[in-house]
């Protein structure tokens, strides 16, 4: 896991990390802001017009903006579009009265942290937001140095971890990417044991041969043979002409056998000739044909139990088990889930050619509560998911496959099996007894956003919201809002 958000004990009093910018032109509101953030731990700067604002934060200043829309020198979303435009990792809190909120909603919509309204809520609001956001800093600089990190310390380029369980992995491959000795990966699927193979094969002295990878499990047994060894013309009925097998491919290189497990008795005893004589014979062939290869295999069973229950040879597994490596399931080096997550965010955001930023932080919360039970092959599809469908700067809720979200799905909540995601999005929200809200002001919160996101279409709306259009007017009139 990440380490907490970073606090320092003054006599008792927590400071956080990241202080707070208010810029307000209204004396009161900034002396109020200030005396109760800072009750909480907070350093806090303030500003009473935009320019200030900007110099301070040309100055270097990091942290949260507390940003009201009415500024002597700015008018409604100008400086805001500024900060965002210039300082694109300053998360910015829209302080707004009432008659502004149309305009505060907007500027969530374009990216705003969260927006206050100037009433009996504001102070406690302030905290909660401004401390989500200093989170969200404090967790976006930990995986810049973590990535930090990564490429000065990790050994092996294309393996992405730094947990400590990892560790015995990264030492064993050192000892083995320099030999020719048959190494032996071992683990879950998914837990990149091919990328252990490729590490081993591009750090080692076979570097510039081929690398060659047969999946054991995914070739009919009718065929594996030919597929290793190759045949002769004629060997059998539509052999029509010579086959080269994987194993004359890999020649001076390396033979990656992956689901080895899988591998037939019947074939076994050859693979084992092989490993002890260095030659093969084509199928249907005459005479031996010799070889320089490194064998690599990987298996996810427990080739020691296969060998208790004579579905593997155990003279054979002592042959390839030389040097084995076992890499250890994402369940075990729990660290690794957000650094993978951004590793494959960035890749795939490339490969898509858009411009994401990173993710939200309940999307993050939601990552590091789950098991992750296809290790690294999961969160690679998840944010492969999420960068193609992503349109934001961000990945949300939104943007991540339905089958993750199912997977928290709360089950006494009636009717979740809809909106799976909703179960760790109130986790997330909701933390305190504090930060509970009013039933109507949710209400009107999502009756305007139907609205809303269905331009207006109050029949639509209202089939989406599961209520009847009498009822939809009803409550659009009781609660004072508006249609597009």
């Amino acid at each position: 896991m990440l380490p907490p958000v970073d606090l320092i004990c003054y006599d008792g009093v927590v400071a956080y990390e990241y202080p707070v910018l208010i810029v307000d032109d209204t004396p009161e509101i900034v002396r109020l802001l200030e005396t109760h953030l800072a009750t909480f731990g907070f350093q806090t700067r303030s500003a009473g017009t935009g320019d200030e604002a900007l110099q301070l934060l040309a100055d270097g200043f990091e942290g949260p903006v507390l940003l009201d829309l009415k500024l002597p020198d700015y008018e409604d979303l100008d400086l805001f579009h500024v900060i965002q435009r210039e300082y694109t990792n300053v998360p910015i809190i829209i302080i707004t009265a009432h008659g502004s909120v149309d305009m505060a909603w907007q500027a969530t919509v374009e990216g705003a942290f969260d927006f206050l309204n100037k009433d009996e809520s504001l102070l406690e609001r302030a905290y909660l937001s401004t401390k989500n956001a200093v989170e969200k800093l404090t967790l976006r600089r930990q995986l810049r140095e973590l990535s930090d990190d990564l490429r000065v310390q990790r050994p092996f380029e294309n393996i992405v971890s730094t947990s400590p369980a990892m560790e015995p992995v990264f030492e064993m491959m050192q000892h083995a990417s320099g030999s020719r000795v048959t190494v032996l990966v071992s683990g879950e699927s998914g837990t990149g044991k091919e990328l252990v193979a490729r590490a081993l094969h591009d750090g080692g002295p076979l570097r510039d041969k081929p690398f060659v990878t047969v999946n054991c499990a995914g070739i009919p047994e009718a065929l594996l043979e030919s597929e290793l060894f190759g045949h002769e013309k004629g060997a059998f009925t539509g052999a029509v002409a010579r086959k080269i097998g994987k194993f004359e491919l890999a020649e001076g290189g390396t033979l990656f056998l992956d689901e080895v497990g899988e591998l037939p008795l019947v074939l076994q005893p050859k693979l084992l000739r092989v490993i002890q004589e260095r030659e093969i014979e084509r199928v249907g062939g005459s005479r031996p044909i010799p070889l320089d290869v490194r064998i690599i295999c990987a298996t996810n069973r427990d080739l020691q139990t296969e060998v208790r229950e004579k579905r593997f040879r155990q003279d054979l597994y002592y042959r390839l088990a030389v040097l084995p490596i076992h890499v250890p399931p994402l369940r075990d080096r729990p660290g690794d889930i957000l650094i993978l997550a951004h590793h494959f965010l960035k890749h795939f955001s490339v490969e898509e050619s858009k411009e994401i930023d990173g993710v939200e932080p309940n999307v993050l919360k939601m990552l590091t509560q789950h098991d992750f039970p296809g290790n690294v092959r999961e969160v690679q599809n998840i944010m492969r998911h999420a960068a193609v469908v992503c349109s934001g700067p961000k990945v949300s809720m939104g943007d991540l496959p339905t089958s993750f979200l199912a997977s928290f799905r709360p089950t006494s909540i009636p009717n979740s099996r809809s909106f799976p995601g909703w179960g760790p999005w109130m986790d997330s929200m909701v933390r305190e007894e504090r930060d509970i809200p009013k039933m109507g002001d949710v209400e009107a919160l999502l009756i305007q956003r139907a609205l809303d996101v269905c331009n207006g279409n109050l029949v639509q709306a209202s089939r989406r919201l599961g209520v009847s259009r009498a009822t939809m007017y009803r409550r659009i009139e009781k609660l004072g809002l508006r249609r597009v």
